[in-house]
């Protein structure tokens, strides 16, 4: 490796690693993952920000007609129950599904602009980030069925909440394991099980830095939409967490970036590829 003299202690010191965006083109300590989740908010949170309710104002339009259906239902109490039951759950569940991969999309989007200090404009990421949506889902779903799948199978045969305990470690094990899995899919464009395996090797080794990192997320956005729910109702308990997605997918992205720079070194291949977010 190439070396340069310093003055400041008399000796030779290997070059510093070059900075072009938002994080040192090198692996990561916590707090420089940290800094580049802010460093990003501060230099493209706005963009971002944009992209992301021009987004969400589709996927809003089924959940309100199914607001308005569940309104005009409630006539009787019993018919209010069950409109509200059988449509708009779904539709909630459907939309913060869509937020989630749309978040995604655009965190992915935006990693290497980012990484690289290129400039982004709101269509640009918007044009990224859409067609990867399709790929993100494909490899949140499986995770996500991965995780919950054995203690859902539980539930569904009669077993007691209790006998669900010792399928804790085993569904946040897999859930962390394939944490990295939609970034994966939105960066590179892989397959949900490509994206799985991809999540898998990038993981090992660092599962408790992983989930570190990722775990905030999970708590931190289903508490907003309690605490806002009395409040606002559901639109505030679907809307502003999903507005704050974009950081915890910001922070997975990173943490991606991370994890390929310490296993493959591919600094060169960040700034080689073509540009995804400019104008």
């Amino acid at each position: 490796m190439a070396q340069h003299w310093t003055h400041r202690g008399g000796g030779w010191l290997p070059p510093r690693s070059p900075r072009p965006g938002v994080v040192p083109l090198r692996p990561l300590g916590r707090r420089e993952l940290l800094g580049g989740v802010l460093a990003t908010l501060g230099r493209y949170g706005g963009r971002l920000l944009g992209a992301l309710l021009l987004g969400l104002s589709a996927g809003l339009l089924p959940v309100a007609a199914a607001a308005g259906a569940a309104t005009l239902a409630s006539v009787t109490r019993t018919a209010g129950s069950r409109v509200f039951v059988h449509t708009l759950v779904p539709a909630a569940v459907l939309f913060l599904l869509f937020a989630g991969a749309l978040a995604t999309a655009l965190a992915a989007a935006l990693l290497r602009p980012a990484l690289l200090g290129r400039p982004v404009t709101v269509p640009g990421l918007l044009r990224a980030a859409v067609p990867r949506i399709p790929a993100v889902l494909g490899a949140r779903l499986p995770a996500l069925t991965a995780a919950a799948g054995p203690g859902a199978a539980a539930l569904a045969a009669g077993l007691p909440p209790l006998a669900l305990l010792p399928l804790a470690p085993v569904a946040l094990w897999l859930a962390v394991l394939f944490a990295l899995a939609p970034t994966a899919a939105g960066y590179e464009g892989l397959g949900p099980v490509a994206a799985l395996r991809r999540s898998a090797a990038l993981v090992r080794g660092a599962w408790w830095r992983t989930f570190a990192v990722t775990a905030p997320a999970a708590i931190l956005l289903p508490a907003a939409a309690y605490a806002l729910y009395p409040g606002f109702g559901l639109p505030g308990a679907l809307l502003v967490p999903a507005l704050l997605l974009p950081v915890p997918r910001l922070a997975a992205g990173l943490l991606y970036a991370d994890r390929r720079l310490r296993r493959e070194q591919p600094a060169g291949a960040f700034a080689a590829r073509p540009e995804a977010g400019g104008g």
